[in-house]
């Protein structure tokens, strides 16, 4: 009796599904398609696009490899410009976010962009060049010229600190690898997410505040509204954190819904880092998941330990009324040094009234951490 177990890959048009499993076919992977079928109604809405469950590794990897209709698949989550973006405020901790984007962007193959975004009293955004703007008479020149000036003294911080990153590189501190400055006028969070949105990095590495200070700025803080919005990774690092290199991180945490988004969240996770040989504990936040949530989460760690055999899997199940205590305490116990986190995206509302998981962690805690968007 066969144990092959056919699993769902992706859902499309029937177009779609015959051009998908034409590439994955030509890669030596069993595909069979079963239609979907609105309830009450027999029509076929879909096509649901089933490999065998042992295949589902190289599949992601041939499915986020390139485009191969009109549009990619919507399970792609890398970046598509091949650039990090690096937001800085000229502060001590930016040269941290600089020196982890640096070092990731030369085991990537990635460009670094150092971004820094200043905020003047008259504009809150970016303006185009030809953008025409009716100047009110009263108090207009004041505001101009004190607008300048934050250009003229943003311009010359950007020149000192590009000093320090050229610097850096020329000792070793940094890798010798090209990169770009960008000086950008606007509220740092938005224009960080615009150029999120119209250039799409691969990843954005950014530094927070430690525990002790988030208080001070706990409602505009920058780097946790850009993770509750941002759609590509996010990698936050505190301030008062000693962090020698990325590799050095070896034990992690990563907080699974228990869904299929958590398979391509872990390969987008390994492929980032190259199948490194790190302990990661899956620990289940899904509070739907019912009595089935041991079950649930043995599967999915059983399927990660035999497809990325370099890591060690583990899971843990902390009870909802307890889960942040037991947390903690886990944290101390096992030496956790990243939290992966996979970020749903929410609109404004809940934002404000219901903050992610990966924003209270983010404010709570000074570690590190990873925001997949899902």
């Amino acid at each position: 009796m066969s144990t092959e177990r056919f699993i769902t890959l992706a859902i499309h048009t029937y177009e779609r599904a015959v051009a998908l499993r034409k590439i994955l076919e030509s890669h030596g992977i069993e595909v069979r398609f079963e239609s979907l079928v609105l309830t009450g109604t027999h029509i076929a809405s879909g096509v649901r696009v089933k490999i065998n469950e042992k295949d589902l590794a190289l599949a992601l990897k041939i499915t986020e490899s390139g485009d191969f209709y009109s549009s990619r698949l919507e399970m792609k989550m890398e970046g598509t410009s091949g650039n990090i973006l690096i937001p800085v405020d000229f502060s001590s901790y930016s040269m941290l976010a600089c020196r982890i984007g640096f070092e990731l962007a030369g085991k990537l193959n990635l460009h670094p962009v150092v971004m820094h975004a200043y905020a003047t009293p008259y504009f809150t955004g970016s303006l185009s060049y030809d953008t025409t703007v009716d100047f009110p008479e009263t108090d207009s020149i004041a505001e101009m010229q004190t607008g300048q000036e934050l250009r003229t003294e943003s311009e010359r911080q950007m020149r000192d600190f590009k000093r320090r990153l050229d610097t850096d590189r020329k000792d070793g501190v940094l890798p010798d690898i090209a990169y770009s400055t960008l000086l950008n006028e606007g509220i740092p969070e938005e224009t960080i997410l615009e150029y999120c949105r119209m250039t799409r990095p691969a990843l954005v590495v950014m530094a927070t505040r430690g525990k002790d200070r988030k208080e001070e700025d706990l409602v505009g803080s920058v780097t946790a509204e850009v993770i509750d919005s941002c759609r590509v990774p996010v990698l936050a690092l505190p301030e008062n954190m000693e962090l020698v290199s990325v590799e050095s991180l070896k034990k992690v945490a990563y907080f699974c819904n228990l869904d299929q988004h958590d398979i391509l969240s872990v390969d987008t996770l390994m492929r980032m880092f190259d199948y490194p040989a790190v302990e990661v504990t899956l620990v289940p936040v899904n509070d739907r998941a019912g009595s089935h949530i041991k079950e649930k989460v043995d599967a999915l760690r059983d399927y990660f330990a035999g497809n990325y055999p370099a890591a060690v899997f583990r899971s843990e199940i902390f009870h909802s009324k307890t889960f942040r205590q037991e947390l903690d305490g886990y944290i101390r116990k096992e030496g956790l040094e990243m939290l992966i986190v996979p970020n749903k995206k929410k609109n404004i509302f809940s934002r404000l009234f219901n903050p992610g998981i990966p924003h209270k962690i983010l404010l709570e805690r000074d570690m590190p951490i990873l925001a997949l968007p899902v």
